[in-house]
């Protein structure tokens, strides 16, 4: 059950990334985020009957809900304290943290994690879309810039965990 909830989690949030896309591929930017919601609706929804049915995720999953919590909590704290930006890149230790306990299923779990990850970073921006976060000195920059880096940073450290486990795997073979 675990397995198939985070397999989903992490095709959901492949799909809400590849609707992100799509939307910026086709739709001009003074669309109404509004009209857009069905779109990501959709995204989510696919990917997630896609992982229930077909996936074995293990690192996307969490991917995806440390991006969707670390953003949330992003926002939260933009909106209540003073908050600056050197300290919302040193919450980034979480996704550190939490992607360095959690091991890779196989080489497309590993690909999908930042997927996942930016996947889980739209969503909790559109639970905000209707407060005005633009008004806030710098808390637009500081939550896309821990968004993007967030998902760079769990691709590197599970490629690397991957990496050596793998290492570690084949040396006991020789």
């Amino acid at each position: 059950m675990k397995k198939k909830l985070l397999s989903s989690l992490g095709y959901g949030g492949a799909g809400v990334t590849l609707s992100f896309l799509l939307i910026v591929l086709v739709y001009p930017p003074y669309t109404p985020t509004r009209t857009l919601l069905p779109i990501y609706g959709l995204g989510l929804f696919l990917g997630g009957v896609l992982g229930s049915y077909k996936g074995k995720l293990n690192a996307s999953g969490y991917a995806f809900i440390v991006g969707f919590l670390l953003t949330l909590i992003l926002h939260l704290l933009w909106i209540k304290i003073e908050f600056s930006m050197l300290y919302s890149f040193s919450l980034l230790v979480i996704v550190v943290f939490v992607m360095g306990l959690v091991s890779a299923e196989d080489t497309l779990d590993v690909s999908i994690v930042p997927f996942a990850y930016f996947g889980g970073f739209v969503l909790a921006s559109l639970i905000f879309m209707d407060f005005n976060m633009y008004e806030i000195s710098g808390a637009i920059q500081s939550i896309i810039l821990t968004g993007i880096s967030g998902a760079v940073i769990a691709t590197v450290v599970i490629l690397l965990k991957s990496f050596l486990e793998n290492t570690a795997r084949l040396s006991k073979k020789i």
